[in-house]
C-alpha cells in the first residue's frame, strides 16, 4: 500500500466527524430487495438461473435504501435501484471491452436492440425517467447518464496519456462524467420542492457525490495500488505524493458539503432532504464491506467519539 491503513482510517473518521456523519452500518432491506428482484423479473431485466445483471441489483438496493429512503416513494427507489444495477454493471463490464457499449448512443437514438440483454434493461430504464422526474430536471439526468457510456469510451482511449501538469481540472472532468453525478444530485430532492430552491447547489452536490465515493472507495484502491482514479490523477496533476492528494480532496469535500448547507438552507425541506441523504450516502459505502471493505478500518471505533465532538 502507498498509503499505510492506519492513515486511511484516521482521516476517513476525520472525514466523518467534519461532516457531522457519524459511522454507521445498515442491514439489507430484504424486502426491498425481493421487490427489486421481482420487478427486474417481471420486466424481463433478469431470467431465472445465473443471469449477468442480477448480482448487481443488490448494490442498487442498496443505494436506493440508505441514499435515497427519504423520498417515501417506493416506485422512484426500484427505479433508482434498478438504474444503478444497470450503471454498476456497465461499470464493470465494459472496463476492457468497449466493442458492445461503443455503439450504445446510436443505438438508442435509432430505437435499436442493444447488443447486450442488460443494455437493453438500461435503455428502458433511461426512457422512464420522465415519468419520474420533472422536465427540465429528467433531461439532465439522460445527459448525465450518456456521459457515463462516454467516460467508459474516453478511459479505453486515454489508457497511457501522459497528464499534463497544467490539466489540473481534467480528473474533475473525467470523474465527473463516469460518476453520473448530476443524476444522483438532482434525484436527492422530492418533485413538490422547487427546482430553484436546491439547483445551484447543484454543482456543489456533484463533487460530494464523486468525491465521497472515492474518499470510502481509497482504501480497497490502495490494496492493489490503483492508478487510473481521480486521487491518482490529482497526484500527477498537482506533483504530489498520493497521501497529500488523498487528505486533498477530503479537505475540498468538507467545504463544498458546508456550501451545499448554507445554500439550502432558506428551504427547511431541501435542507432536510441533502442531509439524509448525506448520511445515506455514506451508510451506503459503509454497509457493503465485500465491495468497500471499510470493516478492515474498523471506523466504529471512533463512531461514539465522533458524536460527541
Amino acid at each position: 500500500m502507498r498509503v499505510a491503513k492506519q492513515d486511511i482510517s484516521s482521516a476517513i473518521r476525520s472525514f466523518l466527524s467534519r461532516c457531522s456523519i457519524p459511522y454507521q452500518k445498515l442491514p439489507m432491506d430484504v424486502t426491498f430487495l425481493e421487490l427489486c428482484y421481482t420487478e427486474a423479473t417481471k420486466r424481463g431485466y433478469i431470467v431465472e438461473g445465473p443471469d449477468p445483471l442480477k448480482p448487481f441489483i443488490p448494490a442498487g438496493v442498496a443505494i436506493a435504501f440508505t441514499s435515497y429512503a427519504h423520498l417515501g416513494n417506493t416506485s422512484v427507489q426500484v427505479w433508482i435501484a434498478l438504474y444503478t444495477a444497470c450503471a454498476i454493471y456497465c461499470d464493470d463490464k465494459f472496463q476492457k471491452d468497449t466493442d458492445t457499449v461503443a455503439v450504445f448512443s446510436e443505438r438508442l437514438m435509432r430505437g435499436q436492440p442493444q447488443e447486450d440483454r442488460a443494455l437493453n434493461a438500461f435503455v428502458d430504464l433511461i426512457l422512464e425517467i420522465p415519468r419520474h422526474f420533472p422536465r427540465v430536471i429528467a433531461n439532465i439526468m439522460v445527459s448525465s447518464t450518456l456521459n457515463l457510456v462516454n467516460a467508459l469510451l474516453l478511459e479505453d482511449q486515454t489508457k497511457g496519456m501522459k497528464v499534463s501538469a497544467w490539466a489540473d481540472n481534467y480528473p474533475t472532468f473525467s470523474r465527473i462524467m463516469s460518476g453520473v453525478t448530476e443524476l444522483y444530485g438532482l434525484a436527492i430532492f422530492p418533485p413538490e420542492i422547487p427546482l430553484q430552491s436546491f439547483i445551484q447547489a447543484l454543482p456543489s452536490l456533484m463533487l460530494v457525490i464523486m468525491n465521497v465515493n472515492d474518499i470510502l472507495s481509497f482504501y480497497k484502491e490502495e490494496l492493489v495500488e490503483e492508478s487510473v482514479n481521480q486521487i491518482s490523477l490529482i497526484a500527477l496533476c498537482r506533483d504530489c505524493s498520493i497521501s497529500h492528494a488523498f487528505h486533498s480532496l477530503i479537505h475540498e469535500t468538507v467545504e463544498a458539503h458546508q456550501k451545499i448547507i448554507r445554500i439550502l438552507e432558506p428551504d427547511a425541506k431541501a435542507l432536510d432532504a441533502y442531509n439524509k441523504f448525506a448520511s445515506g450516502y455514506v451508510y451506503f459505502h459503509t454497509s457493503l464491506d465485500s465491495r468497500y471493505r471499510l470493516n478492515e478500518l474498523e471506523l466504529e471505533l471512533e463512531s461514539a467519539a465522533s458524536e460527541s465532538v
